[in-house]
C-alpha cells in the first residue's frame, strides 16, 4: 500500500488534502479535510529526512562480497601500492618509523586481510604527502580505503579532476576542503603534527 498527498488548499485553519491511495493495484482517491498544526521547523525537517530513510537496510550478497574482494585486491596489487619495506626504502625511514607514522595517521596505508600494508607512492611526493597528511587528520574516523579512492578519484568540486592532479603547494587548504566536502565532512578544524 502506497499514500501520497497533495495539499490543495489551506482554509482558515484546516488544509484540504488530497490523497491517492494505491492498494492492490487500484487506485482511489479521497479528499480530507486535516486541522492545520505550526510545526517547528526542526520538526518538519526530522520528519522529511525520516521519510528518506530506507525501511530496510541494504545487505551485500555473498557475488556482491566477492566482486567487491577481487576489486580491492587487483587495486591493492597495483604497482604504485609499494610494499611497506619498499616504501620505507624509498623514503629513507625505517620500517618501525613507518609503522609509527600509519599508527599516528601521518601516512595512508592500505590494508587486505593477511597481505600486508601496501602505502601509495604518491606519499613519496612532498605536496601530496601533506595533502594526505592534512585529509587524514580532518577525517579520523573515515577508513583508509575510502579516503584512498576520494584522493584518487576525480571529484566535483575539483573541476573532474583527482584531489592527487589538482594539489599544488599553493592550493592545499582548497583541495583539503573539496576532499573534506565529497566526504561530508564540514566544520572540523585540527592542528597537524608533522614529522
Amino acid at each position: 500500500m502506497q499514500l501520497s498527498d497533495l495539499i490543495l488548499g489551506k482554509v482558515s485553519n484546516f488544509y484540504v488534502v488530497k490523497y491517492n491511495l494505491l492498494t492492490d493495484g487500484c487506485l482511489e482517491n479521497m479528499v480530507m479535510i486535516k486541522p492545520f498544526k505550526a510545526l517547528p521547523l526542526k520538526n518538519i525537517l526530522a520528519q522529511e529526512a525520516d521519510a528518506l530513510k530506507a525501511r530496510v537496510s541494504w545487505k551485500p550478497s555473498s557475488t556482491d562480497m566477492t566482486r567487491g574482494r577481487q576489486v580491492l585486491l587487483k587495486e591493492f596489487s597495483r604497482a604504485q601500492n609499494l610494499p611497506l619495506a619498499e616504501f620505507a626504502k624509498l623514503a629513507h625511514k625505517s620500517r618501525q618509523q613507518i609503522y609509527k607514522d600509519i599508527a599516528a595517521r601521518r601516512l595512508l596505508a592500505l590494508n587486505v586481510g593477511v597481505r600486508g600494508q601496501r602505502l601509495p607512492d604518491w606519499q613519496l611526493d612532498p605536496v601530496k604527502m601533506k595533502l594526505t597528511q592534512e585529509v587524514l587528520a580532518k577525517a579520523d574516523d573515515v577508513d583508509a580505503w575510502t579516503l584512498f579512492h576520494k584522493l584518487s578519484e576525480p571529484i566535483e568540486g575539483l573541476q573532474g579532476q583527482s584531489p592527487l592532479r589538482a594539489v599544488r603547494r599553493g592550493n592545499i587548504d582548497g583541495v583539503v576542503r573539496a576532499v573534506l566536502n565529497a566526504l561530508g565532512i564540514h566544520g572540523r578544524s585540527t592542528v597537524v603534527e608533522h614529522t
